[in-house]
């Protein structure tokens, strides 16, 4: 009997041992870092802030300032004109000068990254002082894309802007994601939203717009939305 009661006794510690580890697997991630708030150059306008680079009358230098943001260990800046990227810096700081070229218009975003991921800021336009080389790169539009929490239904619209076309002049290619499958694509458009559509809970949504000028020139916005 007391051999019985020993692997009786046994038995239930193995038992315990395995729910013990088992419950390990529940463990929450680590936090992600949150969304980066972007403070200068200040959206949608001509840079009036800047250092004149005294060898070069056709550069301007910028500064570029954002909020810290929660958990984040490192930031990455991305610049693009016309679609081009002009800048991909990986930075410890909150601020960084960059010497750009005079009369044109750039989008921006921040990247605030850790170990457990990232999170992108929303997509910004500024125009660098000085008379525009050929014509102003229209704004990046500022995209505004909302999920009702009562009926699942997602409402995207957009703000398009221009130094030298007026907003009727505007037209706008429209790309919609849903965990990295498109599942709308639209060209040319002159309309600022689109029918709202239901969306699906735990999946990440990429909005995607290209603001056109009557000139032809142009450039992006993105937005990253995840529907919890």
């Amino acid at each position: 009997m007391r051999i019985k009661y020993i692997k009786t006794i046994f038995l239930f510690t193995g038992l315990g041992f395995l729910i013990s580890c088992g419950g390990g697997s529940d463990t929450p991630k680590a936090n992600l870092p949150g969304t980066p708030a972007l403070t200068l150059p200040i959206d949608q306008e001509t840079c009036t802030d800047y250092t004149v680079v005294s060898s070069n009358s056709a550069k301007a230098q910028i500064k570029f300032t954002w909020a810290t943001t929660v958990y984040a260990t490192s930031y990455v800046l991305v610049i693009t004109q016309a679609g081009t990227t002009v800048l991909n810096q990986t930075l410890t700081t909150t601020s960084y000068d960059v010497i750009l070229d005079k009369g044109k218009t750039y989008s921006w975003t921040i990247t605030a990254k850790n170990e457990d991921g990232e999170k992108t800021s929303a997509t910004r336009s500024f125009t660098t002082p000085g008379n525009p080389i050929g014509n102003y790169v229209p704004y990046a539009a500022v995209i505004n894309f909302n999920v009702s929490s009562t009926t699942s239904m997602a409402s995207l619209s957009w703000v398009g802007k221009d130094e030298d076309s007026t907003t009727s002049e505007l037209k706008y290619d429209i790309e919609i994601k849903k965990d990295n499958v498109v599942i709308q694509s639209l060209t040319n458009q002159t309309a600022t939203s689109i029918a709202d559509f239901a969306a699906v809970l735990n999946s990440t949504y990429q909005i995607k717009i290209k603001t056109i000028d009557k000139f032809g020139s142009y450039s992006y916005s993105v937005l990253t939305y995840t529907y919890q």
